[in-house]
């Protein structure tokens, strides 16, 4: 593998989505355990180094939340990396939350925060108790991504991940919010 990176997969769970109607998505379900399977990206030229932002701003809707695992895991396997986090996820439901236990238990480091926007629940009672403060219901709007913006401790640096729809508006948002266009990474 000239010229590549080697990443370990530390589980064994990979988030997929399949759709009915996908090619790709036939093949997948396919598989069976012990299966090999190749494939490449997110793409973009992302490279994180410890400490080198003060805080990141994680924006990810649904399968997006991958690029952002294994940023947000080198921040918490590192004592050394004082970096603060606050990551977004935007899903569905609350039953549709991606690596939900695994959310959880970075959400208990000291650095790091996570807040859910559940586009089609509207019902908090509905919710663990764990969960009730840190979720919204609707879309990840402008006046959410300020509020985040303005609660960083200090300027962040946004990581935005998703449909080419939400990463647009995300942009657009990030730039309205007071963050320059060097200060964001569209993945």
């Amino acid at each position: 593998c000239t010229g590549s990176i080697r990443v370990p997969i530390r589980s064994p769970c990979v988030c997929s989505q399949c759709y009915p109607t996908g090619l790709m998505s036939r093949y997948v379900q396919s598989w069976s355990t012990g299966d090999t399977a190749f494939w490449r990206g997110p793409f973009g030229d992302f490279f994180y180094k410890a400490n080198q932002y003060a805080e990141l701003l994680m924006l990810a809707s649904g399968t997006g939340l991958a690029p952002m695992v294994p940023v947000l895991q080198s921040i918490t396997d590192n004592a050394e990396d004082e970096t603060f986090v606050t990551l977004v996820g935007c899903f569905k439901t609350f039953e549709g939350i991606y690596l939900k236990t695994f959310l959880q238990e970075q959400a208990r480091f000291w650095n790091v925060r996570t807040f859910f926007v559940l586009s089609q629940e509207n019902s908090l009672e509905k919710l663990p108790w764990s969960y009730r403060e840190k979720t919204r219901f609707g879309r990840l709007a402008q006046g959410l991504i300020e509020e985040l913006v303005g609660s960083c401790r200090r300027k962040p640096f946004a990581l935005v991940c998703g449909s080419a729809e939400f990463t647009k508006d995300m942009a657009r948002c990030l730039l309205r919010a007071g963050l320059a266009e060097d200060s964001y990474f569209l993945f």
